[in-house]
């Protein structure tokens, strides 16, 4: 649902406006995904309200003491998008996802930690956003990294590189962070961004309807393939079925005019014969075996993995120079040989020449692997 201001009808159309509210719609359920991964609580970001004002008429006082956060469009579309939120809604999400408790703290600061959660959680939801507008309009599209802002007393003019007079398109959500809070924030889009994302949208369903139109005026010819036996028993049934639900109902006279009507002709039915996947073996063709040959010399990534450690937000903010990590493996347990991301194998850690190195003590074998030395 979009609100449209008839300020300046040729800068903006309600179709234009309209385009916007659904493309924001779509890109900001893919950042409630993101978030709602990064907080471990379910996310939603729902009905938009679109507004086109001019800077100095944007109406988000429901919203101080607010947090603006700048995201730049850098390539596939440009332009500059201003996230409006509330501080203390900000302050829980914090809380939530550094495991604090979910309560508001008049001791609690923006200090530069902070400020640097607040760009990485924006980071997240607007970078899954920016990925679901790539899919939709079909052009790789990559944002700044976003950079937050306290408003105190400051206008949105401050930070936005934007004259009070200039005209903006303002989309409102509704938040909700399950458990959490229950509030909204404002997206503000400069008119120019505005109008690439409802131009883009609306050029890409306009072809779609070209397509439709093209494919009513000139239907496929139905008698141009001569239909098989099979198709000539289904058209004969739909047909009569047709005529059967055209007609008015009357009770059937005896049982054999009652066979008649609702008989169905006998059904082949045959079972299904499926390959055999049992087999690891894999016979290459010389062509095969030629084009393998060149993937010989690609370099590939090797890594080494010692062990892991999952550790929450708020621990790892506390590192310091001489913190331990505990990981999950014993002393002396083998490490892992990864190749491309993938395990190959363990092995040992050794020194040599003052270098370390690692002992291949066990080959993981895959029947991928098994397939390719098989060349019979």
């Amino acid at each position: 649902m979009s609100k449209y201001i008839n300020e300046n009808p040729e800068q903006f159309t309600e179709i234009q406006a309209d385009a916007v509210g659904e493309i924001l719609n779509i890109s900001m359920g893919s950042a409630a995904t993101a978030v709602s991964e990064l907080l471990n609580s379910k996310v939603w970001i729902t009905t938009p309200k679109v507004e086109v004002k001019k800077v100095k008429e944007l109406g988000y006082k429901n919203l101080e003491p607010a947090i603006c956060v700048k995201i730049i469009y850098v390539s596939g579309i440009t332009g500059v998008n201003l996230m409006i939120l509330k501080q203390d809604d900000v302050q829980m999400i914090l809380n939530q996802l550094i495991g604090m408790p979910l309560e508001l703290s008049p001791d609690f600061k923006f200090d530069e930690m902070n400020i640097s959660a607040v760009a990485e959680v924006m980071n997240q939801m607007m970078g899954a956003s920016a990925t679901a507008l790539s899919d939709m309009l079909g052009v790789p599209i990559d944002i700044s990294t976003p950079t937050p802002y306290i408003m105190d007393n400051d206008g949105l003019c401050d930070y936005s590189d934007m004259d009070s007079e200039e005209t903006v398109v303002a989309v409102t959500f509704n938040l909700t962070v399950d458990g959490i809070l229950n509030s909204e924030f404002m997206s503000v889009l400069s008119l120019d961004l505005a109008k690439n994302l409802a131009n883009k949208m609306l050029d890409s369903a306009g072809e779609g309807t070209a397509q439709e139109e093209e494919a009513a005026q000139n239907p496929p010819v139905a008698d141009s393939v001569p239909p098989t036996s099979a198709q000539e028993n289904l058209g004969q049934n739909m047909e009569v079925n047709s005529m059967h639900n055209q007609m008015p109902y009357q009770a059937p006279q005896n049982e054999a005019v009652r066979q008649n009507v609702y008989t169905q002709p006998p059904v082949n039915i045959q079972t299904a014969q499926f390959q055999s996947f049992d087999s690891q073996s894999t016979h290459l063709s010389s062509e095969q075996q030629d084009n393998l040959q060149l993937l010989m010399d690609v370099p590939l990534q090797i890594s080494v993995e010692i062990g892991t450690a999952r550790r929450k937000v708020k621990d790892i903010l506390e590192f310091t120079q001489g913190t331990i990590i505990e990981l999950e493996r014993q002393a002396g347990a083998p490490v892992d040989i990864i190749v491309n991301g993938n395990l190959i194998a363990r092995g040992d850690v050794v020194v040599i020449d003052d270098n370390f190195a690692v002992r291949i003590t066990e080959i993981v074998k895959s029947k991928f692997m098994d397939s390719l030395g098989n060349k019979e």
